[in-house]
């Protein structure tokens, strides 16, 4: 008897620490003793406030413990958004290797990359970049991740994400970047091709910004940089009468006074390629025949890379499968950890016509009207594999006001008031070297007006230093007559600078001569012709148009 109740409790007291061994070997229930030793609870609350703090020992308790990482809170941040938004690089690289979404936005339509972005984390960002975070997200206020950098002047941030940016991106960024006005980021967007004349949705340029917020020093590097000091709004002001009338005396001095400017690397390239482009214009065109590429160097026109606002794709890569969160009883989306980083054929066109537009930099400038290029190898069409590298436009300092049958009434835009004077036909208007040639009142019919009739009048002048005339209408500001762009391809040694009406030819392996025609110089793009098809293309900052 009494060997069978040693038996027993020997039996009894095996069972009890094999119970209690399990308990403690179970992961979760481990998982959660070690979290609340720290103080946390377990809810989908407090892993935020792990990831925001950088406890990245704890981000796998939570796991352990039921919480998913790509739990939610109340206002949609998920712990990859806490950390982003925090800086803390090391818990964002955890994150995502757990399989975080990097392209969850919350409520306010902010993800990861926009949030360390809006903060200037240049190194969370490059690492949410390189993890498959979705640069072209914009949220509910239409702010990507490089306009918020740009306009909170974090240049380190605009520099990594303006590398594959969008023309239309480039030029947003730029316009809100004149906002608060550092210098470095406007620099930086200029760099990588971003329109300095860009207009916003107000009909304002970037100078035009600056200047009317008092940005002395971004206005000065506007200006080095080319930005067209006469240009005006909707309310027929410029930038000098922007900063007149908002109290910024010594910005509208900087602006009417261009000895006062200064000069820049940055802008003395710029002023030496226009120089360059106005000399080239004069001469003849040059025969080059492009060399046999590894790869054809095109930039795909599939990509129509002018398209790419606000659109977003979601690669087979990226497959995705649903599990509920055992806290929350959510259903969340649950990425594989082996996330690689998506293959974006539009940001790779994008990148690819950057580094075109870079490296074409040191090419010398020739003239595209009467040129022949010769391309080697099959399919390898020039015009096709062409970039828009620079676009510079010469506006002159006059607008016509009003104009009856025997004068004019002329502001002169370089004198930074709204005032005008009154010309006759034969007079050179005061402060300027135009002189008047012809004048005639001339009226048509509006077509978003229903007959309602448009003072078209328009005034011919002479600059009397150079020759050349131009024609203006009322209250259009005028263009000299070179306004030219400057296009490219990776394979070509040249750059070449291009007018409205310039005829070039190409030649093919299997196709022959083919003829082109320029039928339109703009900001956005040169627009060619093919005259034996008609077929009309744009070379565009990020690659071929095709309609």
């Amino acid at each position: 008897m009494r060997n069978f109740s040693f038996v027993l409790i020997t039996v009894v007291s095996i069972f009890s620490a094999t119970l209690f061994l399990t308990g403690c070997s179970d992961p979760q229930k481990v998982a959660k003793k070690a979290l609340e030793e720290k103080g946390y609870e377990i809810d989908v609350r407090d892993l935020l406030v792990a990831a925001s703090a950088g406890d990245v020992e704890s981000l796998d308790k939570f796991v352990e413990a039921g919480v998913s990482i790509d739990s939610t809170d109340k206002a949609g941040n998920t712990a990859l958004i806490k950390a982003a938004s925090s800086g803390q690089l090391d818990a964002v690289e955890k994150i995502l290797g757990m399989g975080a979404d990097p392209r969850h936005a919350n409520n306010l339509g902010r993800d990861a990359l926009i949030s360390a972005s809006a903060k200037g984390f240049d190194r969370v960002a490059r690492m949410l970049v390189s993890r498959g975070a979705d640069a072209t997200i914009r949220d509910s206020e239409g702010w990507t991740a490089l306009s918020v950098a740009a306009y909170n002047g974090h240049s380190e941030v605009v520099s990594l994400l303006s590398a594959s940016a969008a023309a239309p991106e480039l030029d947003d960024a730029l316009l809100v970047a004149s906002f608060s006005g550092d210098s470095e980021v406007i620099n930086s967007l200029l760099a990588q091709g971003a329109n300095i004349n860009a207009r916003s949705p107000e009909n304002k340029t970037p100078l035009m910004i600056s200047a009317e917020n008092g940005k002395l020093d971004a206005v000065r590097v506007l200006l080095q940089n080319q930005a067209n000091p006469y240009a005006v709004d909707s309310s027929q002001k410029t930038a000098a009468n922007l900063a007149d009338s908002a109290g910024y005396p010594e910005v509208t001095s900087l602006i009417v006074n261009p000895e006062s400017w200064g000069r820049s690397p940055e802008g003395d390239k710029v002023a030496e390629e226009m120089a360059d482009a106005r000399e080239a214009l004069l001469a003849e065109g040059v025969e080059e025949t492009l060399p046999a590429p590894e790869k054809t160097g095109q930039i795909e026109s599939e990509s129509k890379p002018e398209k790419v606002n606000g659109e977003k794709e979601t690669p087979a890569s990226l497959a995705v499968n649903t599990k509920k969160d055992t806290v929350s009883g959510n259903v969340k989306v649950e990425v594989p950890a082996t996330r690689k980083e998506a293959s974006n054929p539009q940001r790779q066109g994008i990148a690819k016509a950057h580094s075109v537009r870079k490296q074409s930099k040191e090419k010398p400038i020739v003239a595209l009207n009467g040129s022949t290029i010769h391309s080697k190898a099959p399919k390898q069409a020039p015009v096709k594999s062409m970039v828009l590298a620079a676009y510079h436009e010469e506006p002159l300092p006059i607008v016509v006001s009003d104009v009856t049958p025997d004068k004019a009434e002329v502001r002169r835009l370089s004198q930074g008031t709204e005032e005008t004077v009154s010309v006759q036909k034969g007079e050179v208007i005061p402060g300027t070297p135009y002189r008047v040639q012809e004048m005639s009142q001339k009226f048509v019919s509006s077509k978003e007006g229903k007959g309602r009739m448009v003072d078209v009048s328009r005034v011919k002048v002479e600059n009397t230093a150079s020759g050349t005339t131009h024609l203006l209408v009322k209250d259009v500001t005028g263009q000299a007559s070179d306004t030219y762009a400057i296009i490219t391809s990776a394979d070509s040694q040249y750059r070449y600078v291009v007018k409205a009406g310039d005829v070039f030819r190409t030649t093919e392996p299997g196709i022959g001569e083919k003829d082109y025609q320029v039928l339109d110089i703009r900001a956005s793009g040169v627009v060619i012709k093919d005259l034996a098809t008609e077929e009309v293309v744009t070379v565009a900052r990020d690659g071929v148009i095709e309609p």
